[in-house]
């Protein structure tokens, strides 16, 4: 008898705690989930930031090497043009660049018909080291090569480029440039990366550092790598990892105080669980305790909200500093472009050179462009801050209007404008007009040299989008870059061929964008090109 009541007494405490005990577990695993899914997104905000610097820092080292080619291609034009010159002012020529370009120690060149050799040194070293190792690159170096890693007499990473160069005259040398990795690679980071350990291997050696990386091993997850193309067939890998300030200041304890308390509260909740099965004062308790759960949810929605106005007010003022930069710095080079056409004119007749007066014809040209480059940012910004003004457009007029201007800008050139009806759009008739004005500015620019430039402007109505395309026949391009038409600064054709900042069609894919719209395009290399955008058909229209 004694028995049967404790087994039965048991068998009831078991009873009156499976509720609470499940309660429990179901707000324990909640809280770890709700932890987890604040810690995954720290970690997902955290490594975002790491890889956006980790692509600026590629892209600075990119640009960096393809400046240094494009000045050492400089030097080979030089030689191809003129051949070989007095001693001084190939020394004079080189050390300016040596004195420009970062990094750059020995630039030397080898005459390969005979045994005459021409060797610059920026930083007064011994070009002794170099000489041998043309000697070496001559028995098999037939075209452009990048060579490396290697090391200098003091441990110090080092890489060289050679260039083959033929002169007019048939005359056949190799342009060798020695450069020091370390600072190249200072110059090229500079603040990018801040807060950062940065490493950068080159086939698995290790060939600039920067910074030293947290050595705690449960920090691992944060760790980036990028890979740096490099000219002539190489590559780098970029490393970036949290050094131990960044880490203590971005990774606080505040998730984990986040759990314990959610911990805390799930076991107060199985409590509360079990109270309620004792009577009717403990559901008083768990109903408190539900009214602290919503308040808990309404502030979490507060904070969500309070971080979206953030990060909108974030971006409005990275838009207006981009805005406030262009703007800036045009002034100073719409004045360098002036002062150097003034120096031009006064100096025409006077000891200058004609080499001088190349170089200042060189600046006005790099002025120029800059100008037009900050003109179209500062186009492009508007473009994205400018207010939308709704109104019916007749899409026709709006086409031989814009039509009308752009032809003005390109002289006598004899072109065939063909214009199929089109359906009418409700959009912002200003920025529309750019839209039309970068498709067909672009359309003329890629028909020169064509007997008649012909263009054709359509559009029709495709279930809910009023679809409109500008097609020419000029020089077209190839498929396999389509994706890259409507990026910024993006070109695929040489700036000497035609010109331009590669502003224009990113214009375009952000005017189409902000009016819910799409764009496209289609051509062949020397078989034309079509460009498309489309626009929603609203009731307005």
């Amino acid at each position: 008898m004694y028995n049967s009541r404790m087994g039965a007494a048991v068998f009831g405490q078991l009873r009156d705690l499976w509720l609470p005990v499940l309660v429990g577990l179901v707000a324990a695993l909640i809280s770890v989930a709700g932890w987890g899914l604040l810690v995954a997104e720290r970690r997902a905000h955290l490594l975002e930031g790491t890889e956006v610097s980790a692509r600026e820092i590629r892209s600075a080292i990119e640009g960096g090497l393809s400046a240094q080619i494009a000045s050492l291609y400089g030097l080979t034009e030089l030689w191809e043009s003129f051949g070989l010159r007095p001693e001084e002012e190939w020394v004079a020529n080189v050390s300016l660049r040596v004195d420009r370009i970062p990094g750059l120690d020995v630039v030397a060149f080898v005459d390969r018909d005979g045994a005459e050799r021409r060797v610059a040194a920026g930083t007064g070293r011994d070009s002794t080291g170099i000489e041998l190792d043309v000697e070496e690159a001559l028995l098999r170096q037939d075209r452009p090569r990048l060579k490396g890693p290697d090391r200098d007499a003091a441990g110090e990473p080092i890489y060289r480029i050679f260039l083959p160069v033929e002169t007019l005259r048939g005359r056949r040398g190799l342009l060798v440039a020695h450069f020091h990795v370390g600072p190249f690679l200072d110059a090229s980071l500079k603040a990018r990366g801040a807060g950062h350990a940065v490493t950068v291997l080159w086939d698995g050696e290790e060939i600039f550092s920067r910074g030293r990386a947290s050595t705690d091993r449960w920090q691992d997850w944060w760790r980036v790598e990028e890979s740096v193309e490099l000219p002539l067939g190489a590559s780098w890998q970029v490393v970036l990892r949290p050094t131990a300030g960044l880490a203590s200041a971005r990774l606080t304890p505040v998730p984990h105080y986040l759990l314990a308390a959610g911990l805390a509260l799930s076991c107060a909740l199985g409590v509360m669980a079990h109270q309620l099965r004792l009577g009717r004062r403990h559901s008083r308790f768990l109903a408190a305790s539900n009214l602290a759960l919503e308040r808990r949810g309404v502030e979490l929605e507060s904070s969500v909200a309070d971080r979206t106005e953030a990060l909108e007010e974030a971006v409005s003022e990275l838009e207006a500093f981009n805005y406030s930069v262009s703007h800036d710095l045009r002034s100073p080079l719409g004045a360098i472009q002036n002062f150097a056409a003034i120096l031009a004119e006064d100096y025409r007749d006077r000891p200058l050179g004609r080499e001088g007066l190349t170089l200042l014809g060189r600046i006005q040209r790099s002025a120029s462009r800059a100008t037009s480059l900050l003109e179209d940012l500062l186009e492009l910004s508007r473009a994205g801050r400018a207010s939308l003004s709704w109104e019916r457009i007749d899409m026709d007029a709006l086409v031989r209007e814009t039509f009308a201007q752009v032809r003005a800008a390109e002289g006598e050139v004899e072109v065939d404008l063909q214009v199929d009806p089109l359906p009418e759009a409700w959009a912002d008739r200003a920025l529309l007009g750019a839209v039309l004005a970068n498709l067909l500015n672009n359309a003329l620019k890629y028909s020169r040299g064509e007997e008649k430039v012909r263009i054709h402007v359509s559009g029709r109505v495709e279930g809910d989008e009023c679809v409109y395309e500008v097609a020419d026949q000029g020089q077209g391009f190839d498929m396999r870059f389509v994706d890259k038409l409507f990026g910024l600064f993006e070109r695929l054709h040489a700036a000497e061929d035609v010109e331009g900042t590669g502003v224009g069609l990113a214009m375009v894919a952000r005017i189409v964008k902000r009016h819910d719209g799409r764009v496209w395009a289609d051509g062949r290399p020397g078989e034309g090109a079509r460009f498309g955008f489309s626009l929603p058909k609203r009731e307005g229209a």
